[in-house]
């Protein structure tokens, strides 16, 4: 039920704009014991420097009668405007409604420097910075046993990106980092919903730190891909690593993503392979 909201909340807030210039994304990662979690948005640019972006995601972590845990959604909305031709202004919230025990609101604000197009074989740079906090609620512990009362944690996070482009190939990296939390956190504490860069995977648990690498080479119709990210959970002192790869192609005007997400979908399991699938078309 709430897979099939998340769509119809996507299509309500398209159809409005299906006259528009914009870009519609899909993308979805599917693993064992029914692992399922999708995202999906709408680019709409408004053409006076706006873009405005709305977002929908669904996560099951686990649809096991040993292991349910039930489904959770969330919806946010993206900003950018132009301020001029090398600086934008960046803006997100996401709302992530109570579901299997949690609840949270995420916001951030940034800016997008892209310096020049073309310089010496290199194309398209950039660097992006953004502060933010996510404000959770949680009512039950990792193991789904209700709390004695809600526990609150405000998390203040910054997330750091660049990239560029030279001759066929595209380079982007991240830096997601927790400044401070508010409340310590305890071993049975978790969230149901963390994200990592260029991922479409969901896990769960607290993520401290992220760091990210993505590259791929581009042709006119096929751009293989392969990236690596180093995260840390708050509650574990060493490092796990996630890999993806793919093949992007070009088909009927629009681009389809598929390929694989190596990753620990809880903080207390080993990695397991993924599938992934994403899709973007032009309207």
């Amino acid at each position: 039920m709430r897979l099939k909201n998340a769509f119809l909340s996507l299509l309500l807030l398209i159809c409005p704009c299906a006259l528009c210039y914009g870009q519609v994304s899909f993308s979805s990662v599917h693993g064992e014991r029914g692992y399922s979690a999708l995202r999906g948005s709408f680019a709409l640019d408004l053409d006076n420097g706006w873009v405005l972006t709305p977002l929908v995601g669904y996560y099951r972590p686990s649809d096991s009668e040993q292991d349910e845990k039930g489904s959770t959604s969330r919806y946010g909305l993206r900003t950018r405007y132009e301020v001029t031709d090398t600086v934008q202004l960046l803006g997100d919230f996401i709302w992530h409604p109570k579901a299997i025990g949690y609840q949270a609101v995420l916001y951030h604000a940034g800016v997008r420097w892209e310096p020049f197009y073309y310089w010496r074989g290199i194309k398209a740079p950039f660097l992006r910075g953004s502060v933010g906090q996510s404000r959770y609620r949680s009512s039950v512990n990792d193991k789904g046993e209700s709390l004695s009362r809600t526990f609150r944690e405000v998390e203040t996070n910054v997330q750091l990106e660049t990239g560029a482009e030279r001759k066929n190939w595209h380079l982007k990296a991240q830096w997601n980092k927790v400044l401070k939390y508010s409340e310590p956190l305890a071993q049975d504490m978790s969230f149901s919903w963390a994200d990592f860069p260029y991922l479409s995977a969901v896990v769960q648990g607290f993520v401290k730190e992220a760091a990210a690498l993505q590259t791929s080479y581009t042709t006119d119709l096929l751009a293989p891909y392969a990236g690596l990210v180093r995260y840390r959970y708050a509650q574990k002192e060493q490092d796990a690593f996630a890999i993806m790869a793919g093949l992007r192609f070009k088909l009927w005007g629009a681009s389809f993503l598929g390929g694989i997400e190596v990753f620990e979908p809880r903080r207390e399991e080993n990695r397991k392979t993924f599938f992934s699938l994403s899709v973007e078309a032009e309207l």
